[in-house]
């Protein structure tokens, strides 16, 4: 089995989003001083540590990073309109300067409402979408090193929920429900549902709109619209980010995921119904590979189809799902291709602080690095000071490359990779059911 830390896997060991969510305050940007001359967006300087990233190296300022970022000065966004509805993270233009949604508002003016709105600029997006990028290589980096094979493993890998085809003749008629399945994934830390793909039989050929839901959010989690162009058969569609982990960051422990569509939008043809009781296991003298693979993905998620009057979903938000009205015998068209893998978000999220001078030290060395080849950089410290050529950028990274003592920032970031030990072991009773013996430190 390939190592689940491998490079090539990194997207699936963990949750990209929740790491960016948990890990982005252990250090800020400290605000720039000369506030005449630019400002950097409040978020930014979050921190619950008190560090900074300033702190790092002297060359990390905001003056010689602005140096090197792309132009912005011609970037403008939507007016902001009296009566407008905005949503969490719309960006809008007020006379030169930009703000950004901190919340859902309607008719609240940028200005004078600090609690709805931050003032942000483009340079602002551009640092913070480097600094995440950073942390997530960090994280990356850390696992690549430190995790061996074995350590921990896929438990299901791409299977589909059945296999073939339903008889096109099968017809489901078209109703005034929203209609799928609810699926229930085994409930244990460090797991998470993953699907690999969504397959559709339907007659006709027209656009299939699926949403997905947590028992937990309000509102959907997922929308996402297919078009099929196939007249009967079963077409799959390749999906990304189609997380359904048993906790995270947006949705509380356990609960029931819930993946749906509109029978009333399906106004060309009809859903293609397979011919099988979802209740039992499928028959072993029909299909004995779809048996064997009942076998292996049953024990990790229950599927369960059923169907919901569409008036019972007000403004898209989830229905009582006290109401769900399960019908085994179909499954409304859809197919599904999933994994069930170990996922090591949770413990990274639990145990952050481990991470926190890892963190720091890459995203100087990114930075500098960049510093050092960038070719388009505008005039700025780094470059008006002669004692911070290029070459000697590179030292203050990768040291003397002709001397028998290591020194720079990348060495600095070897010892820290080494003086954290993160075991996963009883992580999770699943994945990982070995005794724990949590975070080890050891001093560099």
């Amino acid at each position: 089995m390939p190592s689940l830390f491998s490079f090539k896997n990194i997207n699936t060991m963990y949750r990209p989003n929740d790491i960016k969510a948990n890990l982005t305050d252990l250090w800020g940007w400290r605000q720039n001083y000369d506030t005449e001359a630019f400002t950097i967006s409040d978020s930014l300087t979050q921190t619950i540590t008190g560090q900074y990233y300033q702190e790092v190296h002297p060359l990390l300022t905001l003056d010689n990073i602005k140096a090197i970022a792309p132009d912005f000065k011609n970037i403008t966004y939507g007016e902001w309109l009296i009566g407008s509805q905005f949503r969490i993270g719309d960006r809008v233009t007020v006379g030169e300067l930009h703000y950004r949604a901190k919340a859902d508002n309607i008719g609240l003016t940028p200005e004078t409402n600090p609690t709805q709105w931050e003032r942000f600029d483009a340079f602002s997006e551009w640092l913070e979408t480097k600094t995440n990028a950073s942390v997530l290589k960090a994280i990356r980096s850390f696992w690549d090193s430190k995790m061996a094979d074995n350590q921990m493993r896929n438990i299901l890998e791409s299977k589909t929920l059945f296999n073939g085809t339903a008889r096109i003749k099968n017809l489901l008629p078209n109703g005034s429900n929203f209609v799928g399945f609810e699926l229930v994934p085994i409930r244990a830390n460090g797991v998470t549902l993953k699907i690999d793909k969504i397959g559709l039989q339907f007659t006709g050929t027209q656009d299939v709109t699926l949403y997905l839901y947590h028992s937990s959010r309000n509102q959907p989690i997922k929308t996402e619209t297919f078009t099929r162009t196939r007249d009967g058969g079963m077409q799959w569609f390749d999906v990304a980010d189609f997380l359904l982990p048993y906790s995270s960051s947006d949705i509380d422990s356990g609960g029931s995921w819930y993946l749906v569509y509109d029978q009333s939008a399906v106004s060309v043809g009809q859903a293609i119904s397979k011919d099988k009781d979802w209740s039992k296991r499928p028959c072993g003298t029909c299909d004995r590979n779809e048996v064997s693979a009942y076998r292996i993905w049953s024990k990790y998620l229950e599927v369960h189809p059923f169907k919901i009057a569409s008036d019972q979903l007000v403004g898209g938000a989830i229905w009582d799902v006290a109401n769900n009205l399960y019908t085994y015998e179909t499954n409304y068209g859809l197919n599904l291709q999933v994994t069930i893998e170990c996922d090591i978000t949770d413990i990274i999220i639990q145990q952050k602080k481990a991470f926190q001078n890892i963190i720091g030290l890459q995203v100087a060395i990114d930075m500098l690095r960049e510093f050092a080849y960038n070719p388009s950089y505008k005039i700025g410290r780094a470059q008006q000071n002669p004692g911070f050529t290029k070459m000697e950028i590179l030292y203050e990274l990768d040291g003397d490359s002709q001397s028998y003592k290591k020194s720079g920032l990348g060495y600095d970031f070897t010892n820290a990779m080494e003086a954290v030990s993160l075991d996963v072991k009883n992580m999770s009773r699943v994945c990982t059911p070995c005794k724990n013996g949590g975070v080890r430190y050891k001093t560099v």
